[in-house]
């Protein structure tokens, strides 16, 4: 192998692995806000999620997953701020991504 082709494999690996850990990040933060949301609107939180995870598998992104969540706070007869709902989802991002980078 010459040492391009090298190179070339090592960010094929590189990219592998990071959008692995997007991936892991994302899905740890969905699963943590759809609990979250569970605790406002009192649903099964495992029926819940898995509404969730079934949203983002037919290609939901992360507006399409804030609509979601604020329309069914306010079918519960809750108020929500979509900003607050923003705000919990960036915290919880970050507390996905230390809870995945820590050391085993």
């Amino acid at each position: 192998m010459t040492v391009f082709e090298d190179r070339e494999k090592a960010l094929e690996q590189m990219y592998f692995l990071d959008s692995d850990m997007a991936f892991r990040v994302r899905s740890r933060r969905d699963r943590l806000l759809a609990r979250w949301v569970c605790g406002m609107t009192g649903a099964d939180s495992e029926a819940y999620i898995g509404e969730i995870i079934t949203l983002r598998v037919t290609g939901a992104d992360d507006e399409g997953l804030i609509a979601k969540m604020v329309a069914d706070i306010r079918a519960a007869g809750k108020d929500v701020d979509e900003k607050a709902l923003r705000a919990r989802m960036e915290t919880l991002t970050a507390d996905a991504m230390r809870y995945l980078a820590r050391p085993l």
